[in-house]
């Protein structure tokens, strides 16, 4: 079936202007924020090239292996696609803004396109290859506040302050929880002009937060959307009504943005979500439930001292085949009884959980 490069090959001839800017377009600006434009594209909003001029300035090879995510090549050749249409190559593009910090535990991306059509739309990167990333989309689960929710916030409020038009706030995957947080805590004069938010896939947030008055009123606004498997965007709460899009692929592959299908300018969709899926968030959410705060901290802890031993650059990709396996085993054998302590029982408690799912009555 078709999917987002599809879109660009097949409908990349049409302007805004003959057809408007729709989901499809918002995923695939999303899915351009992964992309590294570092000494491509400036910070300074004000200092506009046209996707098109960045992609001219970008050279795929040149990007460190480590830091090659899973999508890479399918990125690379979206860039390409985007520039060479006339859709998005005559878009203007700025304010990249490319954070990783293993000090502050946080990871954060984001680019502001502006369509054709008088609008602009903010895109915030979701988890990388850095393990930094994956650790702080852990830290959702016990922390008020992460660092890339209070860089995402700082980008909006500094950088939109005087601008008016409106603006789309739009992410795939951890990118997308950024959108919505953004939405929510921004400034009031920059909300005003916020016309929607887009989460692809995004976990969502802790209980006091969606119950929360400021939350409520934000969410007629967001847009949210998963594929049928969906496990990331389940996490947690959200209090959204998704949007089910169907899939080319089973299992968490689901989760990149290749695999979702659509036809013509919007995504193919489905009733409910699959029976798999629904019992890995039942697993997940049974272990989160039987975690306070201070237990998920201290799992999430010892796994990434585990794994940041265990990977050479800090990158996942460093842990992958029998090489990384032995590694991780390594690791877990120099922690200390405490440690290891807390990382079995933790095992043990996702594993009860994982059976329960599966045994539920709702899946009988």
């Amino acid at each position: 079936m078709a999917n987002i490069i599809d879109y660009l090959k097949w409908r990349g001839d049409i302007p805004f202007s003959v057809d408007p800017f729709n989901e499809i377009d918002a995923l695939i600006l999303c899915q351009f924020g992964y992309i590294k434009l570092d000494n491509c594209v400036s910070a300074d909003l004000s200092e506009k090239i046209t996707i098109a001029e960045a992609f001219s300035n970008f050279d795929c090879k040149l990007v460190p292996e480590g830091e090659r995510i899973i999508s890479f090549d399918q990125d690379s050749e979206l860039f390409a696609e985007m520039a060479h249409s006339r859709r998005f190559g005559g878009m203007l593009i700025s304010g990249y803004r490319n954070i990783v910090s293993s000090e502050e535990d946080m990871q954060f991306s984001a680019i502001t396109c502006f369509p054709e059509d008088g609008s602009v739309f903010v895109a915030f990167r979701g988890t990388d290859g850095s393990l930094v990333g994956w650790k702080e989309d852990l830290m959702l689960s016990y922390v008020q506040q992460t660092g890339s929710q209070l860089h995402a916030l700082d980008y909006i409020n500094s950088n939109f302050m005087g601008l008016n038009c409106p603006i789309r706030l739009g992410g795939h995957s951890k990118g997308g929880n950024l959108a919505v947080y953004t939405l929510m805590m921004c400034d009031e004069s920059i909300r005003s002009r916020i016309v929607n938010v887009f989460s692809f896939d995004g976990p969502g947030f802790r209980d006091e937060v969606v119950q929360s008055p400021e939350y409520r009123a934000i969410l007629p606004l967001i847009k949210s959307y998963i594929p049928d498997g969906s496990v990331v965007g389940r996490l947690l709460g959200s209090g959204s009504e998704h949007k089910i899009v169907k899939n080319s692929v089973n299992g968490i592959m689901q989760h990149l943005s290749y695999n979702w299908e659509l036809e013509r300018n919007a995504f193919i969709t489905v009733d409910k979500t699959s029976k798999s899926g629904n019992v890995i968030n039942k697993t997940i959410n049974g272990w989160l439930d039987d975690f306070d705060d201070t237990e998920r901290e201290n799992f999430v802890n010892t796994v990434f001292d585990v794994l940041e031993t265990s990977a050479d650059n800090n990158n996942i990709s460093d842990l992958k085949g029998i090489k990384g396996y032995a590694s991780i085993l390594k690791s877990v054998r120099k922690l200390s009884p405490d440690q290891q302590g807390v990382l079995f029982d933790a095992l043990k408690k996702i594993a009860r959980s994982g059976k329960g799912a599966i045994f539920s009555d709702d899946d009988k």
